[in-house]
């Protein structure tokens, strides 16, 4: 019979994303998107993030000495963020890091051999957005104007 401690006060829901480490960003993105049919959601200046069905798969440019294909991190949702610091703190977790932004609510923990965990809240857990969101194409000038 499993055992149910802590955890199951973080409101886990599920995985948000889950980001690997690749060397060649342009190549992997053509792959999950010419190959297995991706979109891509959102890009930034070291990462770009795809969509399939409602899940996000997060690729991050690799640094010096990262192992390539690895995960960078993963991120499990979290049904509510009103208390979530302190059920961490109680589980003894080391909380590294902390990140508000526009759509979510992330705190970054300390896992087992060096995993890097990710709970993040979103009030509409439907909307991923990146933070480096590309701008839109500019539109070709009227050549009547």
């Amino acid at each position: 019979m499993p055992s149910h401690t802590a955890p199951r006060e973080f409101g886990l829901l599920g995985y948000d994303h889950v980001d690997v480490r690749v060397r060649d960003r342009a190549k992997a993105k053509r792959f999950f998107v010419e190959q297995l049919g991706m979109d891509v959601i959102g890009e930034g200046s070291d990462h770009t993030f795809l969509l399939f069905g409602d899940q996000v798969l997060g690729l991050r440019d690799a640094k010096d000495g990262e192992t390539l294909g690895g995960i960078d991190h993963i991120a499990l949702r979290v049904s509510e963020w009103t208390g979530l610091r302190s059920r961490v703190g109680r589980a003894r977790v080391v909380i590294t890091g902390e990140k508000e932004r526009e759509d979510s609510r992330s705190l970054f923990l300390r896992g087992p051999e060096g995993l890097r965990i990710e709970l993040v809240w979103r009030p509409d857990p439907h909307m991923h957005e990146c933070s480096h969101a590309p701008a839109p194409p500019t539109p070709a000038p009227d050549p009547d104007e």
